[in-house]
C-alpha cells in the first residue's frame, strides 16, 4: 500500500522510509522460515544486500538488467540506511515466542507466500522525466473565475503574479505533462487563460520488476509531440470542462 499508493498521495519522510523499515523487517524473517538453521547468516546477508542495493555501486547491475528488459528501479538515498536499525528488532522477534501466537492453516501457506513474494518484487513506480520547454501562444477567454478553475483541475498549484502550474494526463502513454499558465480575472466575469509553456514530462513504468520498467517508446512519443498536440489535449482536458462548469 505504501509503495503503490501512500507515497504518491502523502509524500513525506514517513512514507519515504516506511517501505524500507517494513521490507527489511520482513525479508530476512521470511527466508528464515525456510532455513531456520541459517538465521544469523540470513540477517547479516540481508543487511549487506540492503546497503549494496541502496548505494551507487549497484548501478552497473541495474543498468544491465534494465538493458535486457527487466525494469528494476531504486533511488540512491543513503538516509534510507537508517532502516538497518530494524534488523536487530526483527531478529529478536524471530527468537522470541511472540511469532508463535499466530497459527495458520496449511492450505493458506501458498497464499501467504504469494503475497510476500509480490510485496518483495513490487516497488514504487519507476518513472522518467525530462524537459520539453515548448513555448505556446494559446490564449482564450471564458466566462468563469479562479474558484471554478481550481474546481475543474485547471490549476494544479499557484505561483505568483498570475502564474500557475497545470498538469495534463496522457493515459495511453502513462504520462503527465507539466504546464505553466498565466491566468487573469477580467471584468464581467471573464477569465483570460494563456498557455505559456509546456515544461516537463513524467512517464511512469510498471510497479513489477519483471515488466520492463518505463517504456522508452512512450518517452519517445511524448518527446515527438508538437505544441499543437499539447494545445489540443489542453483544450479537451482543461478548457472544455471549465466552460461546462
Amino acid at each position: 500500500m505504501n509503495d503503490l499508493y501512500l507515497k504518491y498521495e502523502y509524500h513525506n519522510f514517513l512514507t519515504g522510509k516506511l517501505s524500507d523499515f517494513t521490507g527489511l523487517f520482513a525479508f530476512p524473517y521470511f527466508f528464515s522460515c525456510f532455513f531456520p538453521k541459517k538465521i544469523k547468516p540470513i540477517y547479516i546477508f540481508s543487511g549487506i544486500l540492503f546497503v549494496i542495493w541502496k548505494s551507487q555501486y549497484s548501478q552497473p547491475i541495474f543498468d544491465f538488467v534494465n538493458s535486457i528488459g527487466i525494469g528494476i528501479h531504486r533511488t540512491v538515498d543513503y538516509t534510507d540506511l537508517v532502516a538497518l536499525l530494524i534488523l536487530p528488532i526483527s531478529y529478536l522477534y524471530w527468537n522470541s515466542k511472540s511469532h508463535q501466537f499466530i497459527q495458520t492453516k496449511k492450505y493458506l501457506n501458498p497464499l501467504i507466500i504469494g503475497i510476500c513474494c509480490f510485496a518483495f518484487v513490487a516497488t514504487s513506480v519507476p518513472n522518467k522525466e525530462g524537459a520539453l520547454n515548448l513555448k505556446s501562444n494559446y490564449q482564450i477567454e471564458v466566462e468563469s473565475d479562479l474558484v471554478k478553475a481550481r474546481a475543474t483541475g485547471l490549476i494544479y498549484f499557484s505561483l505568483e503574479n498570475d502564474k500557475y502550474i497545470s498538469m495534463l494526463k496522457i493515459p495511453e502513454k502513462n504520462a503527465e505533462i507539466e504546464l505553466s499558465l498565466i491566468i487573469q480575472e477580467k471584468e464581467k466575469g471573464l477569465l483570460n487563460i494563456k498557455l505559456d509553456s509546456i515544461l516537463t514530462y513524467f512517464v511512469e513504468g510498471s510497479t513489477l520488476i519483471f515488466s520492463g520498467g518505463v517504456d522508452e517508446d512512450d518517452v519517445n512519443d511524448i518527446k515527438q509531440m508538437t505544441v499543437k498536440d499539447f494545445e489540443k489535449i489542453f483544450t479537451e482536458q482543461k478548457i472544455k470542462p471549465l466552460i461546462k462548469k
